[in-house]
């Protein structure tokens, strides 16, 4: 819902960008981000979190399929 355009123009800073809530009388940031509540900032951080940790693993897996292609180039050249 948040892609339609109504949110892209004038109504994208008037609520709050996890739930799509409005704003009291306080708004939370986090990265520049306006948050409604704190628990809206605790769930923006283990996203965050969450997202951290699935790009290390792919990180990871890159690095693995990365030293296997070099290894088996190697073994091709010698021979």
């Amino acid at each position: 819902m948040r892609d339609h355009l109504e949110y892209r123009r004038k109504n994208a800073a008037k609520r709050c960008a996890i739930c799509d809530g409005k704003f009291g009388l306080i708004r939370h940031y986090s990265w520049r981000t306006a948050l409604c509540s704190k628990m809206c900032v605790d769930r923006f951080k283990s996203r965050e979190e969450s997202d951290r940790r699935w790009l290390l693993r792919l990180h990871a897996a890159q690095q693995t399929v990365a030293v296997a292609i070099t290894g088996f180039r190697n073994k091709e050249a010698t021979q």
